[in-house]
């Protein structure tokens, strides 16, 4: 049983679609809880640098630079 090209082509266009639609709709995820994590650092003046740190609820205090602990947050899914 052949398949027309013409439905072979459209077939690979929805599957294409909805990838795309999908891959956007993790990105908005992701971008939500980028900021929902940003809004959970706190900063710190220490001998004139500024220091930023978390303290996530029923977790531990970490200090570190701003992208490594958004990473932290939404990897831990505290975010």
């Amino acid at each position: 049983m052949a398949i027309s090209i013409e439905r072979q082509l459209e077939g690979n266009h929805n599957r294409r679609m909805g990838t795309e639609a999908r891959m956007l709709a993790r990105w908005d995820d992701l971008s939500a809880r980028e900021d929902i994590a940003e809004q959970m650092l706190g900063q710190l003046m220490r001998e004139g640098k500024v220091v930023y740190y978390v303290w996530p609820q029923g977790g531990k205090y970490r200090e570190g630079t701003r992208l490594n602990l958004i990473a932290f947050l939404i990897r831990n899914n505290y975010a």
